[in-house]
């Protein structure tokens, strides 16, 4: 098992460099970025990121393609130069060393009609991700009929998913995401939610009953367990604690459900 941390966990007034560092000493083995600029300000730029990763010597197994306009995959007018733009990321991937560049099929509740145009752009890009020896991982969101409708025309092993577990639960909580693409899993986005909105909080905060979903993830064998929990103004521990204090306990809560799914940790004083 390989543990990481989302690099934009919070605490965004901390250089760049110094949250890295924290990232490692906190005892995770990766670090997951959202590979576009529209953060640079408080994150730097993305390949300086990648520099900084592997200066800390942390792996870094995912790489989220920016889902800002990710319904262009299905406009016909613009499908093609945004598989483009999808493969140039996937060979950022492989300069790298990533495995899995997670992909939206949808872009909020922004969803035209999933078409033959936009299936034959993922599917050239699914061809040089299997050159290039990268997973493009189809994330759950509000709208999993766009992942079926993929893996069901394009048979790549290059398609597979990344399970967000607090996307199922606020957004789809009637689907069983593992059920229907449990095969197809390569990584992950772990996190929590009162059910009502996509809280990113982290595991304790919210109402998920992880248990259950840490034994599904164990049985299908997967090897990335990635944190995408903040410490934002949504959460309870916001104001209350260090970046330090936040990663420590970010990280003894995912080894504690990977341990024993009963346990759940929570900052002290």
């Amino acid at each position: 098992m390989i543990l990481g941390q989302n690099f934009r966990c919070g605490f965004y007034e901390i250089p760049p460099a110094e949250r890295m560092d924290a990232i490692r000493r906190a005892g995770f083995d990766a670090v997951m970025f959202w590979w576009g600029n529209e953060f640079d300000s408080t994150d730097g730029d993305k390949h300086l990121r990648m520099r900084l990763a592997i200066k800390n010597r942390l792996k870094v197994n995912t790489l989220h393609f920016p889902s800002t306009f990710a319904d262009r995959l299905w406009r016909k007018e613009c499908c093609e130069e945004y598989a483009d733009e999808i493969i140039d990321a996937l060979r950022d991937c492989a300069t790298y060393g990533v495995e899995n560049l997670v992909l939206h099929t949808t872009r909020k509740l922004i969803t035209p009609p999933f078409n033959e145009e936009g299936l034959n752009a993922i599917g050239r890009a699914s061809v040089q991700a299997g050159k290039l020896g990268v997973n493009i991982a189809l994330e759950n969101t509000r709208f999993p009929a766009y992942n079926a409708y993929i893996y069901k025309n394009i048979p790549s092993p290059r398609l597979t998913l990344c399970y967000d577990t607090g996307h199922e639960h606020c957004y789809t909580k009637d689907k069983n995401i593992l059920d229907q693409f449990g095969d197809k899993l390569s990584t992950t986005h772990i996190h929590d939610n009162d059910g009502t909105c996509d809280q990113h909080h982290l595991m304790g905060e919210g109402n998920i009953n992880f248990a259950p979903i840490f034994d599904r993830l164990k049985k299908l064998g997967l090897k990335y367990y990635n944190l995408e929990s903040y410490c934002d103004e949504k959460s309870r521990y916001y104001g209350k604690c260090t970046l330090s204090e936040f990663l420590s306990l970010s990280y003894r809560t995912l080894t504690g459900f990977l341990t024993d799914s009963d346990r759940v940790f929570s900052l002290r004083g």
